[in-house]
């Protein structure tokens, strides 16, 4: 077995190295650098195109209601101290919570 993985490892290596000797690099990927670079080009030109659809305002019609965590502490509180299956409860609600924006009920 183990001079069968030495042997492909080989041909792996074998092969790279033909693909690289025959294109002479002219199949290189685009560096990190070029794409940022492209990147601010490509949204002005989305931008002044007059297709580009805009954006409504937004007005938020209900008040925000209170954070996962801030629902959790009143929970938890109300806990006796010796309640473990009431803290686990809490601590499942919040983690529903936190995975939907919604406090189960």
């Amino acid at each position: 077995m183990r001079k069968m993985m030495i042997f492909v490892s080989v041909l792996l290596a074998l092969f790279q190295l033909y693909s690289m000797a025959a294109t002479g690099r002219r199949d290189k990927a685009p560096t990190a650098a070029s794409v940022v670079a492209a990147a601010p080009r490509a949204m002005l030109a989305v931008a002044a195109a007059s297709s580009a659809p805009q954006m409504a305002a937004v007005t938020p019609s209900a008040p925000t209601p209170k954070s996962c965590y801030r629902q959790y502490q009143a929970k938890f509180q109300q806990c006796g101290a010796a309640d473990r299956a009431c803290h686990l409860n809490a601590a499942d609600q919040w983690d529903l919570c936190e995975a939907t924006g919604v406090w189960p009920n």
